[in-house]
């Protein structure tokens, strides 16, 4: 079986995690790779109807979108990656050209990609609480800091604070549940390239969690979303925006890579993929 890449970038919006795999799609067209994003923020189609046309299905291109905003959105996403079949309801929730690629065999040429993954992790959460407690999240935990906030008027007076958040064991371990039933699909059952892109998360230095601090505590950043994310992935780069360009920087890579130290950045597929994962120039 061929080596199959996990890549993880991260960076704050403009730093061209989504210009470079766009681009990694441009440039394994020739081979017949086919890219197929879960888009959770809709930047994706605009993406390609102004700077990317050629990659459009309809264009002849391989870059597939299935847009992903709710919760039932990740879970039918995924199952479209995995090539379940799909009741005439959820077809009828899915672009054209997805619903045309479903005949269509996944190849270990081809590549998955999550663009904001992170935006799954607040995503499940508000599914969750929706459906437990029958409310939107956000008037939930407003709800929860208001009663945050009676029960240290109260304390200051010698009462008891009163207010109950999110159970670690009656609710986390099924939200992380559901999270899991969706990411672990993708990154250790679907045979094709994974790549993934996420926001930034600054990590303080009062960080408790011993594997963050290692991985990330001298850098100053992690991984926006599910904290395990990134050690699920192989190969971990933090995307540098600069005047007029992009610099680059290997966080993590099992494959025992060179690392980038903020190099500048004008391709990702020649620079890491030819250049150090040893993909044949096409």
């Amino acid at each position: 079986m061929p080596v199959l890449e996990r890549i993880l970038t991260m960076g704050i919006t403009g730093s061209g995690k989504s210009y470079q795999w766009l681009m990694l799609a441009r440039a394994l067209k020739p081979t017949g790779a086919i890219f197929r994003c879960l888009d959770t923020d809709n930047s994706i189609p605009f993406m390609l109807a102004t700077q990317f046309e050629d990659l459009m299905p309809e264009n002849g291109g391989n870059v597939y979108v299935v847009p992903s905003f709710d919760w039932p959105d990740y879970k039918l996403g995924v199952d479209w990656l995995q090539r379940k079949q799909l009741s005439p309801e959820q077809q009828a929730r899915l672009p054209a050209e997805a619903i045309k690629d479903l005949k269509r065999p996944l190849k270990t040429i081809d590549w998955t990609v999550v663009d904001m993954a992170d935006m799954a992790w607040s995503t499940v959460q508000r599914y969750f609480v929706s459906e437990i407690f029958d409310v939107d999240a956000g008037d939930y935990f407003l709800k929860i800091r208001r009663e945050l906030q009676d029960g240290e008027r109260k304390a200051k007076k010698g009462g008891s604070p009163t207010a109950e958040g999110l159970d670690g064991w009656r609710d986390w371990g099924v939200i992380n549940k559901l999270y899991d039933d969706w990411v672990l699909p993708i990154i250790y059952r679907i045979q094709t390239h994974v790549y993934c892109t996420t926001a930034v998360t600054k990590v303080d230095r009062g960080e408790k969690d011993a594997e963050v601090q290692m991985m990330y505590g001298d850098l100053g950043f992690r991984p926006s979303g599910q904290k395990r994310l990134g050690h699920q992935m192989h190969s971990i780069f933090l995307m540098i925006p600069g005047k007029d360009r992009w610099y680059i920087t290997t966080v993590k890579d099992r494959a025992g890579r060179t690392y980038f130290d903020r190099m500048k950045l004008s391709s990702f597929y020649m620079q890491y993929l030819v250049a150090k994962a040893k993909f044949p120039i096409v």
